[in-house]
């Protein structure tokens, strides 16, 4: 009785951290969703730096680097090569729900991003 009693704790314990931490973007993904919120037709200097970072960093997942690589290129919309590998990315089931929201967003932008696409952004640095 004992037992079960501290493994359904132990349990508890878990399911609360896990879940916390898988609700939570990674540090990649807020840096990115920064970058978007403000953008306007394409990043400047500094951010592709903070991008090429991501890039080129190789504990951030493939599907962050595509992000990453994706944005560095925007001229106001996404590239022609770019937007098959966003659409890979948002139709990645395995992939975060935040990465596959931010690649359908850098795929959809015309610019900039729509008032509901900041709203998204605005979560995701959370």
């Amino acid at each position: 009785m004992k037992n079960r009693i501290i493994l359904s704790f132990i349990s508890v314990l878990v399911l609360m951290f896990g879940t916390q931490s898988a609700l939570a973007a990674s540090e990649a993904v807020r840096t990115m969703a920064g970058i978007m919120v403000h953008l306007e037709h394409y990043p400047s200097s500094d951010e592709k730096g903070k991008l090429k970072s991501i890039a080129d960093n190789m504990a951030a997942t493939e599907q962050e680097r595509v992000l990453a690589r994706s944005i560095m290129n925007l001229k106001h919309k996404a590239s022609d090569e770019d937007k098959g590998k966003l659409k890979q990315v948002m139709d990645d089931s395995a992939a975060p729900a935040e990465v596959r929201d931010l690649a359908g967003i850098i795929l959809n932008l015309n610019h900039m991003p729509s008032a509901a696409d900041k709203s998204k952004l605005e979560q995701m640095m959370k």
